[in-house]
């Protein structure tokens, strides 16, 4: 079939421009889409990708959260412990140190002229009451009282002291309280320099 152009010649080349322009349009339209495209895809890969750091991050987040509650629950139960044997520690000195307290007290009494008819203690203090057969008797009793290693010496007091009669005898009934005190640990004493010098003299005298 022959096709017979009518358009005048001056015509043509702006038909051709405009569709030229058309087709730059929507080429640059689809260019526009495809990028824009291109940027949502990446953007949501990204937005995934960082979720499930996010999520991971959180998670080991809670983890470390969890250990860190036990961690100090274990810290409070290590110190509860340390309380309960600071605590037996402490009864078993204060057994033991009762326990030394009376040795001492049934050294020192001296039984043919005090009696004692009660001894408390109420934390560190001790109170004692008995009879003796006078006031010097008494003091003798509180000089050795305060010489014992497991009595506070400015801590012997005489409360009350006054005179009874028990079956016809004159007695002095008393009251004191005196401090109970844990002894310090014992220093070794240094070797001697001297001894060392003399045997080696006697050696070299020997010789």
């Amino acid at each position: 079939m022959i096709r017979i152009n009518l358009l005048p010649i001056g015509r043509r080349p702006v038909e051709e421009k405009i569709r030229k322009e058309i087709t730059v349009f929507f080429l640059l339209i689809f260019f526009s889409v495809s990028v824009m495209v291109y940027f949502h895809i990446d953007h949501t890969r990204t937005i995934k990708q960082i979720t499930a750091e996010k999520k991971t991050v959180d998670k080991e987040i809670r983890r470390y959260q969890d250990r860190q509650r036990q961690l100090k629950e274990l810290q409070e139960k290590h110190k509860i412990l340390e309380q309960k044997l600071g605590v037996i520690e402490q009864l078993r000195k204060n057994r033991d140190l009762q326990v030394r307290v009376l040795d001492q007290l049934a050294i020192i009494v001296p039984t043919d002229q005090l009696w004692i008819k009660t001894l408390t203690q109420k934390g560190n203090t001790l109170t004692l009451t008995g009879v003796a057969r006078g006031n010097e008797v008494i003091a003798q009793f509180m000089e050795a009282l305060a010489k014992s290693p497991y009595i506070d010496a400015n801590g012997v007091v005489l409360k009350q002291s006054r005179q009874v009669k028990i079956q016809g005898y004159k007695l002095k009934n008393f009251n004191l309280s005196a401090k109970v005190i844990i002894p310090a640990p014992a220093k070794e004493a240094p070797p001697k320099k001297g001894g060392k010098q003399k045997a080696k003299s006697s050696s070299g005298g020997a010789a």
